[in-house]
Order: structure tokens, then C-alpha cells, then sequence
């Protein structure tokens, strides 16, 4: 979505006579397919994230998994149409695998041959991006042409431009003394800026924790989205240490968060701002000179564009984990966990060369422009366009989803999970809680199918 509505902002400054629409395709199509998906990555990316990577694995390969989730996209594919024939876009744009499988279908299907652009919003490749009637595919690396062509696809539809994000993230700050003296910081040190809202609060307060040991003079500023847990806990502390906190008190959301819980009673000794949610991230960081944070794709774009060099912690098994191999291996982060974090923060601080080869390396590598490039690609899709193909909102012909397709989906799914669990390797001293775990995550995605099929089926007979 961040990166839609980015792209959104500079197509309609580009054109103030174009019309944009921002869908949140899942949701549209489906609300039980969205919570199908949602909730099913946060449960299995944080309670079993070991799981979760084998997943994404066995899903980037030729085989029932990806077989299952096409189906399942492709099921949901025809609720699309009245979109199309109301909307009557000159282009697609998708920055989500499902949407573009589900747009794919339509196309082959013959219900449109509206061009259909493809963008990666990750630094490496996973199968679920790859369809067959897409026009172009906005990648964010030269790295991912050659993997894109090695796995079938036409090297002269694959463009190198990079994730769009907003353009005031590649905006130096030519006043960062002042800004850092008007929040309250001294212009004089490093600034560290952790954000991590995304999932968690555990492991984020121990790095917290122990950076604030190290033995040399710098401050934190401390970005925890919409997470109000990790807020909480932040507050709480920052509740003991007033005279290091910089800014305002802030309420809590949890109106029983107690001061005095263990937990929170940290040793800390660097000067710290807290912020919930905010729509000025490129503020913050060009204000700072090293982030702690996840390795989500777009949160590391936009570190790139601002030239901030990254320390990344805990992905999650899978795409973001391949992310922070890509990003270390070019020099444009390094990988931390709780147990290192103090000194491998320590020496980019106390030896700022390193700080300084990053910052050059995202420079190299950080696509700038890429919002209003992609722009062109757009203008480019369009004026190839042959006489498009519009039909009435609830044509069926050619669409129409077998009803045994449906049916399937349940023993197909079963199928696919214990083929999976049968190929897992279970540690021989953590059996019963594997197990239980694994049984959650199957009861919980499967119930989800179910939701998502008995409304699709009621809708249809409706």
C-alpha cells in the first residue's frame, strides 16, 4: 500500500488530469481471503516463523503449494470484473503477487487486455510474482533481471527501477543541526534511529536495552508505528528516566501499564524521543546516521533513498531474511542480534569509516526517481495498447469458476499441510510443542478457507 499510494501521488502531480484508484485487492475481492492471508503470515511469521520459512520456500518452487495459492487467486479472480467494467483503467499497476495472479487470469481468460504492470516490492524473487501475461515488471536490481530471465521471463520486460517511494526521502536535510536542536538533541552526536513496529516488543526493548550499555555518547530516536504494546513499553520506561526522555510525556494506551513492572525498569543512559505513528518518517530519517530495523522492503527503500545505513534485525524466514543477505552482501547494511547489538552498534559509532562506506554504497545503489520512471513505463504501456477489451459487469462466460474447483480447495489444502508437516524436521526434545503449533496453524488457516468459500458460495447463489 505505501508503495501504491507513493506511485499514486506522483502520477497525479505528473498529470493532474489522470484518475487514480488504490485498491486493496484482497480485501476487495474477498474480506475472509484477506484475513485468510493476513492473519495466517503474522500467526506463522511470529509463533512459528521456522515453519513459515519452509513455507515460502516450498511455495517458490514448482509445487502444490504454489499450485494451491494460484488456485485459490485464481478463484477469486472474477471479482475483479465489475471493478474493470465500471473503472475502465487504461492500466493495472500491482504491487502485491496475489493481485497480479489474479489480474493475470482475467487476461488470459480474454475478459480484458488491459496492460498489466508488475512491481516487486522486495530485493529477491519469489515464484508467486511471476505470471504470464504481464507486461512489465518493476524490479529493484540488476541482480533480479538476471533471476527473472533465468526463471522463463523476457529480459525486455523486466526493468530495473527500484520500489517507488515518496521523492522527499531522497531530499537531503540541509538544516540538520537545527532540526536536531529543535527537537532537543545535540547536533554534536550520533543519532540512532530504531523503528520496529511491525511485530513484537520483546526483543526490541533487549536491543534497546543494550545498546543504551555502550560506552559512548549518542542519542535515540524510537519509532514504534501503530504498535501500541511496544509504545506502551517504551513510555513506561521512559516513565523512569524522565531526564532522558526528549519531548513530552506522552499517555500510554493500556491505562494499567505500571511503571514499576520489571520488565521495564531497563538501565538506560542514552537521551531518547519517542514517537507513535507519523507520516514523517524521511524526517527522522535524515536526521539520524544509523537505523535499527527490520528488513521489510519498504522501510529499507526508503532508508536507501535517505543514504542511512541499516542494522538489521530478526527478519522473518523468508523474504526478508533474503533481503538482509542481498543488502550486507552490497555493503548497505549489516545484521545484528540481541546478543551482538551493543557492539556491533559500538564499533559503526566509535569507527565511523564503516558508517561511511555504507552511506556511499546506498548512494550507488538507492534508484533514484524511480516513482516518476515508472511513471513513463505506465505512459509507455498505454500507448501500446490495442482497442481494449470492456465487458458488462457480470459476464460469467469464460470466468465462471467451476464449482468442484471450489470443493477441492478444502482436501487440496489438508493435502498440501501434511505433506508439509510430514517433511518437517521436528527437534526430538520439542515434539509436543511442535506439534500443538503446527495443529493451530492448520485449524486456524483452515477455518479462514472455510469462512472465505461458504461466503463466496452464499454471495454467488445471492
Amino acid at each position: 500500500m505505501t508503495a501504491a499510494k507513493a506511485l499514486a501521488t506522483i502520477i497525479r502531480e505528473s498529470d493532474s488530469e489522470s484518475v487514480v484508484q488504490i485498491i486493496d485487492g484482497l480485501e476487495y475481492v474477498n474480506h475472509h481471503f484477506n484475513k485468510f492471508v493476513v492473519d495466517g503470515y503474522k500467526f506463522s511469521a511470529t509463533k512459528l516463523p521456522t515453519i513459515y520459512g519452509m513455507m515460502y520456500r516450498a511455495s517458490n518452487t514448482d509445487s502444490k503449494v504454489i499450485k494451491l495459492v494460484t488456485k485459490a487467486n485464481s478463484h477469486f479472480a472474477k471479482k475483479f470484473i465489475p471493478l474493470l467494467a465500471e473503472f475502465k483503467p487504461d492500466v493495472i499497476v500491482s504491487t502485491h503477487p496475489f493481485t497480479s495472479i489474479m489480474c493475470s487470469k482475467l487476461i488470459g481468460k480474454g475478459v480484458t487486455n488491459i496492460p498489466l504492470i508488475t512491481i516487486m516490492t522486495d530485493f529477491t524473487l519469489h515464484s508467486a510474482w511471476i505470471n504470464p501475461f504481464v507486461s512489465r515488471y518493476i524490479v529493484s536490481s540488476a541482480q533480479m533481471v538476471d533471476q527473472l530471465e533465468q526463471m522463463g521471463v523476457d529480459r525486455d520486460i523486466i526493468l530495473p527501477i527500484g520500489i517507488p517511494i515518496m521523492p522527499v526521502f531522497f531530499e537531503k536535510d540541509e538544516h540538520k543541526d537545527e532540526h536536531l536542536a529543535q527537537l532537543g538533541f545535540d547536533p554534536n552526536l550520533k543519532t540512532v534511529l530504531i523503528m520496529a513496529g511491525s511485530f513484537g516488543v520483546t526483543d526490541i526493548l533487549k536491543i534497546y536495552e543494550n545498546i543504551n550499555e555502550i560506552d559512548l555518547d549518542f542519542q535515540i530516536i524510537v519509532i514504534t508505528g501503530k504498535n501500541e504494546k511496544l509504545f506502551d513499553a517504551f513510555n513506561t520506561i521512559l516513565s523512569c528516566n524522565e531526564n532522558l526522555r526528549v519531548g513530552e510525556p506522552q499517555a500510554n494506551f493500556d491505562d494499567d501499564a505500571e511503571p514499576s513492572r520489571k520488565d521495564y525498569k531497563l538501565n538506560i543512559t542514552k537521551k531518547t524521543k519517542l514517537i507513535y505513528y507519523t507520516d514523517e518518517v524521511h524526517k527522522y530519517m535524515h536526521l539520524s546516521d544509523l537505523i535499527i530495523t527490520k528488513p521489510g522492503g519498504l522501510t529499507v527503500t526508503e532508508a536507501l533513498a535517505s543514504c542511512l545505513p541499516m542494522a538489521l534485525f530478526k527478519g522473518i524466514p523468508g523474504q526478508e531474511t533474503e533481503n538482509t543477505e542481498y543488502l550486507c552482501s552490497n555493503n548497505l547494511a549489516i545484521s545484528i542480534k540481541k546478543s551482538n547489538a551493543a557492539e556491533v552498534v559500538y564499533q559503526l559509532l566509535k569507527y565511523p569509516d564503516r558508517l561511511l562506506s555504507m552511506k556511499e554504497s546506498c548512494t550507488r545503489l538507492n534508484n533514484k526517481d524511480s516513482e516518476y520512471k515508472i511513471v513513463d513505463v505506465i505512459q509507455q504501456c498505454i500507448s501500446e495498447m490495442k482497442e481494449p477489451v470492456l465487458l458488462p459487469a457480470f459476464v460469467d462466460i469464460n470466468v465462471e469458476i467451476d464449482k468442484l474447483e471450489e470443493e477441492t480447495l478444502y482436501s487440496e489444502f489438508n493435502q498440501v499441510m501434511q505433506e508439509m508437516e510430514d517433511d518437517f524436521d521436528i527437534p526430538d526434545d520439542d515434539d509436543d510443542e511442535f506439534e500443538e503449533k503446527i495443529q493451530r496453524l492448520k485449524m486456524k488457516m483452515y477455518e479462514s478457507l472455510k469462512k472465505m468459500t461458504d461466503f463466496t458460495s452464499k454471495h454467488d447463489d445471492e
